[in-house]
């Protein structure tokens, strides 16, 4: 590895000072392409003792983040180009830091191989891996017998799902007493073991994303704790009831843990605390505003939530929130409903309210439940020069809204359920807010117009405006801004009441109109909307039509790339005028439509030639327009890749210029519910076609006309193709030349009696699905030429899987196949794999499987001792055996990761925690989940 790194990179790192040198290896740990926020970084330092200098009394923070900024500045880390807040390191730099650490550091690449064991240096003290979706006991090898490991550290990459850990394994993982930094963040568990309070030196522990209730008292035995991360554990009730060991604790992060019911009495001890995500006020002697008083080191982020225990103002005055000047970012949340219903005190909240004020050096600021009835005077004040985020939600009580015009910093401003609130005027955004650029209004059921009617008042335009949401304003029907040159984004949406009237909006590059009550377009505008390129109309009852004219479509569709228009039941037409010269009119304009969209337009009986004839078209979409009869005869654009036509009833044929044309690059035609079509083309599908969906179209008999043809004229291009039609007759005689097909799936189609004599396309098919095909007698043939089937699925069939059997041995010649899904094709099977009568054996089945499913077996009884053979099976799917209740004797596979029992209630009996004669088997597994719910959770129980 050291003849690999560059030399400049060597010389560069050579020239770090030592203490940054340690650092730079320690990120060693992420794994390439891992985008990462400086504070994760730092914390982790922290835990590893790097930041620990005594003669230095700024926090150890402090001096972390000058080294991440020294390390930026000498670009180890650069910025991620999706995300200003993240980093990524280069993959060279992620191998000079790896050259760097040694054999002291591992990072554990995810990998497939479910037999495949780790062995590791016994010099090993940090080790990460990339988190699988389910973690085994083989992937950890002798991890267990390493003794002095500091550092154990999953990594989630971007869009993990959660993951599943073995329960066998947690024990274990926390036997090595020098640990300083354990994770377990997305891991798919519910209680952590009591021992994680023998690690007394851990500073780090992660649990973010898992699904634990509480957390053991043994935690308050951490006493070297700096960072406890809880964020996404959506499932945590309570914390320690003592926390006062943990001094040293710097880091509570608890953001999104809706289900906490309080603070434990004394968090206010924690003197060194920096980060508190969420504080829940607790009920009568439980924790109150009060411990927040000496907290005064708080920075960041800080919701306090439940404010409606709140009974005395004092408390909130005592907690002294305008002394913490390191706060960026408050939420004040009371949760009781705030219609009068409840035993609110109005005059306690808008007290308590006034008594938590702010630092003025507060940058976000969210007020949601409030139940007072006027907002406090400080609440606008230009004092907060650095606001830039304001939300005000649910404080259904008030009926106006403060001044916030006087915020010289405001840039984003959010009014959701403000149920009474029925004008806002020039008191609402005084002199125009300079610096606005989005404003959104929600739920506001009451109210009726910006400004009073007859007041003699204008509404004020904002200049730097860029955003404007209206939302579920029903009662809505006033004057909108006038001067909005800054606007690219105008999103109307549930105002019953309201004319929009679309004027010239310069900048704007998205509009979105929905479930009002007709919009109209002013005139007279050459070119009123220059730089759209999203439109979407939806839900509006009246509208008939879009444009008035051709030439009008045209001027608003010159920068437009996608155009929806869904649920206007009365459109007939998106052009009121009769086409003429169309052409030519697209001719002299470039137009730029790419996507088209139609659904729920029941009245829409054609589509203007025009519409698809732009040659910047690339996919049209046609939903539930029940009208629709056809489609303009012309030749589809050469840049078109998707068709989709869902539920059109009067639709009875395709133009055949679209099958025909030459230029075609039509790869995915979907056609779904069009009960009059009776076939696709006449004569051949577009020989540029990949994918074909056909699902429940009653009528349909054939794809063409003549047959023979469309099969030649595709042979080499067709990779995909689902057929879900109950009246088809028969495949393609040609099927077997589509030598570029890949999957097939046929379901439903109760009339289809046998595949075609020239069997399936073996090149590269790797999906077969038949579902409920009874009148089909096998397979086809020439199916054990299938080197690279990977997935088969027969469902509903008993005739093909009794063939399958018949063909006994041979079916392991699938040495590809990795799933395979059976059920409901024998009710008196008693034993799977069944036996082979003329061997007197049990059917084998490809080594090569990881997935297998049973199901709707009703006399099955038990899985065959050869289950116990497929070493690479991770997933096991058993439902709706109702006589299951044995597994093998020998076990089930050390393979398996994943274990999903569902309507089997006899075997699940005995896979319970207490008593469970199958227990001990299932230990192993990350996954078991019966009947919906894992088996590692609560005491399971049958439902």
């Amino acid at each position: 590895q050291r003849c690999r790194i560059i030399p400049a990179l060597a010389v560069s790192y050579y020239y770090l000072p030592p203490t940054l040198k340690q650092c730079f290896a320690h990120c060693s740990l992420l794994p390439k392409d891992y985008e990462f926020e400086e504070e994760e970084i730092i914390l982790l330092w922290c835990a590893a003792g790097f930041l620990d200098h005594k003669e230095d009394e700024n926090p150890s923070e402090d001096l972390g983040r000058d080294f991440f900024k020294e390390l930026c500045s000498r670009s180890f880390f650069q910025q991620s180009a999706t995300d200003a807040s993240l980093f990524v390191m280069h993959d060279l730099i992620n191998d000079l830091a790896r050259w760097a650490a040694g054999e002291t550091y591992f990072t554990l690449e995810y990998t497939s191989e479910v037999n495949k064991q780790q062995c590791f240096s016994r010099n090993l003290r940090h080790l990460s891996y990339i988190r699988g979706d389910y973690d085994g006991v083989q992937r950890f090898g002798d991890l267990y017998d390493i003794q002095h490991l500091r550092t154990f550290l999953p990594v989630m990459l971007t869009n993990s799902r959660p993951g599943f850990l073995a329960p066998s394994i947690l024990p274990k993982l926390l036997k090595p007493q020098r640990l300083r930094a354990f994770s377990l963040r997305g891991y798919y568990i519910f209680e952590l073991p009591d021992s994680v309070g023998d690690l007394r030196y851990l500073r780090y522990l992660n649990l973010c994303g898992t699904k634990i209730r509480t957390l053991p008292e043994s935690v308050n035995k951490l006493y070297n704790l700096h960072s406890l991360l809880l964020e996404d554990c959506d499932r945590l009730k309570k914390l320690c009831a003592d926390m006062g060991n943990l001094a040293k604790l710097h880091h509570l992060k608890n953001s999104n843990t809706k289900s906490l019911e309080e603070m434990p009495v004394g968090i206010g001890k924690l003197t060194s605390l920096q980060t508190l995500c969420n504080f829940v006020v607790g009920k009568g002697s439980g924790s109150g505003l009060r411990e927040l008083k000496l907290l005064t080191h708080l920075h960041g982020t800080l919701n306090i939530s439940k404010l409606e225990n709140v009974k005395c103002v004092g408390d909130a005055m005592e907690a002294q929130m305008d002394g913490k000047k390191n706060l960026k970012e408050l939420s004040l949340k009371w949760t009781c409903s705030t219609d009068g219903s409840s035993s609110r005190e109005a005059e306690t909240e808008m007290g308590v309210l006034d008594m938590l004020k702010p630092h003025t050096n507060l940058e976000q600021f969210c007020i949601k439940g409030y139940g007072g009835m006027k907002f406090p005077t400080w609440l606008g004040d230009s004092l907060f020069s650095n606001l830039v985020t304001l939300e005000f939600e649910d404080c259904g009580m008030c009926t106006a809204l403060p001044s916030v015009g006087q915020l010289p910093s405001l840039k984003h401003l959010t009014v959701r359920g403000m149920s009474r609130v029925k004008r806002l005027g020039s008191e609402f955004c005084g002199n125009d807010p300079p610096c606005l650029e989005t404003l959104r209004f929600e739920n506001m059921r009451e109210w009726e117009d910006w400004i009073p009617h007859g007041s003699g008042q204008r509404v004020e335009g904002f200049p730097k405006l860029r955003e404007l949401h209206i939302l579920r304003c029903s009662k809505l029907k006033g004057t909108f801004p006038e001067h909005l040159p800054a606007l690219e984004m105008l999103v109307i949406e549930g105002c019953e009441e309201l004319l929009v009237s679309v004027s010239s909006l310069p900048a704007l590059c998205k509009l979105h109109i929905g479930g009002c009550k007709k919009v109209v377009w002013r005139r007279p505008l050459k070119l009123r909307l220059p730089k759209l390129e999203e439109l979407e109309i939806e839900n509006m009852k009246e509208q008939t039509y879009i444009w008035k004219s051709h030439k009008e479509l045209l001027q608003d569709i010159c920068s437009l790339k996608r155009l929806t228009i869904d649920s206007c039941p009365k459109l007939q037409s998106l052009v009121a005028e009769e086409e003429k010269d169309q052409q030519q009119q697209l001719c002299e304009l470039s137009c730029r439509l790419e996507y088209l969209t139609l659904s729920g337009c029941q009245g829409l009986v054609k589509l203007p030639q025009s519409s698809l004839s732009l040659n910047s078209l690339r996919e049209i979409e046609i939903y539930k327009c029940s009208s629709l009869v056809s489609f303009p005869e012309v030749a589809l654009p050469s840049k078109l890749k998707k068709i989709e036509i869902r539920e059109c009833d009067a639709l009875k044929s395709l133009p055949e210029a679209w099958m025909c044309g030459t230029n075609s690059s039509l790869e995915i035609l979907s056609i779904q519910g069009c009960h009059s079509l009776t076939y696709i083309a006449g004569v051949q599908l577009p020989p540029s076609l990949k994918r074909l969906e056909i699902d429940f179209c009653d009528n349909l008999r054939t794809l063409t006309v003549e047959e023979g043809i469309q099969s030649s004229s595709s042979s080499s291009s067709s990779s995909r193709s689902i057929w879900t039609c109950e009246n088809l007759k028969f495949l393609p005689s040609g099927l077997h030349n589509l030598r570029q097909l890949q999957e097939i799936e046929i379901w439903e189609c109760e009339n289809l009696v046998s595949f075609p004599q020239g069997g399936l396309p073996c090149a590269k098919l790797s999906m077969l699905t038949v579902y409920g095909c009874e009148r089909l007698k096998a397979l086809p043939k020439g199916l054990h030429n299938l080197t690279n089937l990977h997935s088969l699925e027969i469902h509903g069939n008993t005739k093909i899987w009794k063939s399958m059997i018949e063909w006994g041995r041979g079916f392991h010649r699938f040495s590809s196949l990795r799933e395979l899904k059976i059920s409901r094709c024998d009710d008196d099977m008693v034993s799977f794999p069944p036996e082979d009568i003329r061997l007197g054996t049990t059917l084998p089945l490809p080594a090569s499987l990881t997935s297998l499913e049973i199901g709707y077996f009703p006399n099955l009884e038990r899985l065959s001792s050869s289950i116990v053979d497929l070493q690479n099976l991770t997933s096991l799917f058993l439902y709706h055996c109702p006589k299951l209740k044995y597994f093998p004797e020998k076990g089930l596979p050390s393979s398996l990761l994943e274990l999903i029992i569902y309507r089997c209630p006899l075997i699940a009996e005995k896979c319970g925690k207490d008593g469970g004669q199958y227990w001990d088997l299932l230990t192993h597994i990350p996954h078991v989940a019966i009947d919906g719910k894992s088996i590692f959770g609560d005491k399971y129980s049958r439902e």
